[in-house]
């Protein structure tokens, strides 16, 4: 089929002329109605084509908007919220880690205030949320990050330094537990849980349900359901944070995604449980052939890029798919894995996390 001069392509059912080929083909039309055999740079129907083809030019790129945004896979993040607010599928926003830091051998009576604002090297402000006294020579104090996102995440024994000095304490502290920091969830996740909502549509119980339910938490990224998991008729829900580090969430996290389930899970209080996931460990051993900081630091982030996408529960990592993701970092030439030697099972309830990585020298 042909409009205007262009060949419609019939998988995709549209094709949007040019500017030049909606002139062309107007003026051509114009010129065989007025019998006209040349054109004058100056004629009435060059002024007339160039004004309509622009006008009609304008239509089709607003057609051409509208076919993009009309369904959420190709939306952009404007008519994203829409689709979204349709689904009841809204967007996660970003948290604050929240935890505890630490003081050791304290020898004298101190009072921790609340709202005692710290400091980490980065600049990251941390506040405390309670006041606390010195207990058998330590101080455990919680505290929560001034600004959200997973960047407000700490391991563990990071020191922070008090803002404010306090008399008779070292103004240095150490985390504890202080995670649960999460970014604005990404376009294409939020795209994904979206779409999902067209695909499993909500069945009052179903395994997906339970999956949706549980990634609606801010935090979560990932959800498994488990039937029967204490006995007939329970429901396990396990679930994963999109930390790689640590991808089971807190102990505050899985109770918020319980709270948040069981008014909406057909099962019984008793009946449903929500736990994190287990994470395995995998020590690693690698000899590069060209071996460098920045290619090490390279091949790194693609192995626990492989592990976050395919570290399935209850799956197995190929050791050739493995060695793949290693090549696939930048800069390496060449690699030998020296450990692990076989496969990697993962049981129905855990995910890789990249352990300990020893660099061998590459032979040839």
């Amino acid at each position: 089929m042909i409009i205007f001069g262009v060949k419609l392509m019939l998988n995709s059912g549209f094709s949007r002329p040019t500017l030049p080929q909606l002139i062309d083909t107007i003026r051509n039309d114009l010129l065989t109605r007025f019998n006209e055999d040349g054109v004058l740079r100056r004629l009435d129907a060059e002024v007339y084509a160039r004004v309509q083809a622009a006008a009609v030019h304008t239509l089709y790129g607003y057609i051409d908007y509208l076919a993009r945004n009309i369904l959420p896979d190709l939306a952009d993040e404007d008519w994203l919220i829409r689709h979204g607010n349709i689904k009841r599928c809204l967007r996660k926003g970003a948290t604050k880690a929240s935890g505890f830091v630490r003081w050791e051998s304290v020898d004298k009576d101190i009072t921790i205030p609340i709202h005692t604002e710290m400091q980490r090297d980065d600049g990251q402000i941390y506040t405390t949320t309670e006041e606390k006294k010195v207990e058998n020579s330590v101080i455990k104090i919680p505290v929560v990050a001034a600004n959200s996102g997973q960047a407000s995440n700490c391991d563990d024994r990071t020191p922070l330094r008090l803002i404010t000095p306090i008399t008779g304490i070292s103004s240095t502290c150490y985390t504890d537990s202080l995670r649960g920091g999460s970014d604005i969830e990404e376009l294409d996740s939020w795209r994904q849980r979206i779409m999902m909502r067209w695909y499993d549509t909500p069945q009052g119980g179903a395994d997906s349900d339970y999956v949706r339910w549980a990634k609606e938490v801010v935090g979560i990224a990932r959800a498994w359901t488990h039937r029967h998991k204490k006995g007939i008729g329970t429901v396990g829900v396990m679930i994963a944070t999109d930390n790689v580090d640590h991808p089971a969430p807190t102990t505050e996290l899985v109770n918020k995604v319980q709270e948040y389930i069981l008014p909406r899970a057909p099962v019984a209080g008793s009946g449903l449980t929500v736990f994190a996931v287990t994470e395995k460990k995998v020590p690693i051993s690698i000899a590069l052939s060209t071996d460098t900081p920045e290619i090490r630091d390279a091949v790194i982030l693609e192995i626990k890029a492989f592990f976050q996408r395919e570290g399935e529960p209850n799956s197995k990592l190929f050791l050739s798919r493995l060695s793949e993701a290693i090549s696939a970092a930048t800069g390496e030439v060449a690699h030998r894995l020296v450990t692990p030697t076989t496969d990697i099972n993962l049981t129905n309830t855990e995910v890789p996390i990249l352990g300990e990585v020893t660099w061998a020298k590459y032979k040839e």
